[in-house]
């Protein structure tokens, strides 16, 4: 039971997510980089309020994402790796999208009161959101591609379609772990270009095909043993969702599979708690998706001609679930 207690302090840490997003926002810590600055010195260059600059520095002291010494502030190695645009391992994908859903989410009464008016997911692509969006895609599925490569490659991929891949981040690991498999990326051309920027000259490229398109007017190809379908179930509705599940069994070899990597509700659609918060996502960044059941997603298998289902529930509350093309 959520308590009087828990209920304040959860709503309390949303000071502590404005305040990390206005640093992102204002630059904070690629202004900083590698040096040892004040306030003062600090508003002059990015032209802030020093008093504004001087409070913000001192809450991310508090919060251990700043060093300050001798009326001097500086990165945290942290905070440089993975939010100064002087880093290698600058995270602008995350960035771009952690400021997004800081606005969207200020939409989240609106589409509760009122229902949704998301109109963005079958308009004309933006080739440089895409870019960015696939680059967050790349940062964010390193933390679970290699579990996710080790399930899919426990048996041969053979020819492995990745569809919406973005990064090809997923294919990349399972090719790393199947030494024999082939590797093909549909997706649109700017994230097909992400997807080469990263992975481009390492050896599994040697293994990659691409096909840029669109999932719903796109031909896949024939005579693919594994398919991968990552993060995408959620975004349509189960027409949608039928229709390129429908594409995917003819793309299949008999006896070939299909991967559903995605956040699976249980039947009460109150958990796991990841699954579950995803869904009010889903009301504010798409016109018709949601976050479907084991047993919805199960449904939609089979009604598309898959069967032999298996459930692979995963650590950080999302699942992979397997089908065979009858």
């Amino acid at each position: 039971m959520l308590t009087y207690e828990q209920f304040v302090q959860k709503i309390d840490q949303l000071e502590e997510a404005h305040l990390l997003i206005a640093a992102l926002e204002l630059d904070i810590f690629t202004l900083v980089g590698k040096k040892k600055v004040t306030a003062k010195s600090l508003a002059k260059a990015g032209k802030y309020s020093e008093e504004g600059i001087e409070a913000l520095l001192n809450c991310l002291v508090t919060l251990k994402a700043m060093h300050l010494k001798h009326g001097r502030y500086s990165n945290t190695s942290e905070m440089f790796k993975h939010f100064s645009k002087d880093s290698p391992h600058y995270k602008k994908g995350t960035i771009m999208l952690k400021g997004e859903d800081n606005e969207e989410y200020g939409r989240l009464l609106g589409v509760i009161r009122k229902g949704r008016n998301f109109k963005g997911t079958h308009e004309k692509d933006d080739p440089q959101r895409r870019s960015l969006f696939t680059h967050a895609m790349h940062e964010r599925s390193q933390t679970r591609a290699k579990s996710v490569a080790e399930h899919v490659a426990s048996q041969p991929v053979g020819r492995l379609l990745d569809l919406g891949s973005g990064p090809g981040s997923y294919t990349a690991e399972i090719l790393k772990k199947d030494k024999k498999g082939q590797g093909t990326l549909l997706d649109r051309k700017s994230a097909l270009k992400v997807a080469k920027e990263i992975w481009g000259k390492t050896p599994v490229w040697k293994r990659v095909e691409t096909i840029p398109g669109d999932l719903f007017d796109t031909e896949y190809g024939e005579g693919f043993d594994t398919i991968l379908f990552s993060n995408i179930l959620h975004i349509y509705n189960p027409e949608e969702n039928t229709r390129l599940l429908k594409k995917m069994n003819k793309a299949l070899n008999p006896g070939g599979r299909v991967v559903l990597l995605d956040y699976f509700l249980n039947d009460t659609r109150t958990g796991p708690q990841e699954a579950s918060m995803f869904s009010l996502t889903m009301l504010l960044f798409t016109e018709t998706g949601k976050t479907y059941t084991w047993k919805e997603s199960e449904a939609l298998l089979k009604k598309t001609g898959f069967n032999k289902l298996k459930r692979i529930p995963l650590e950080d509350d999302s699942g992979l679930l397997v089908g065979f093309r009858k």
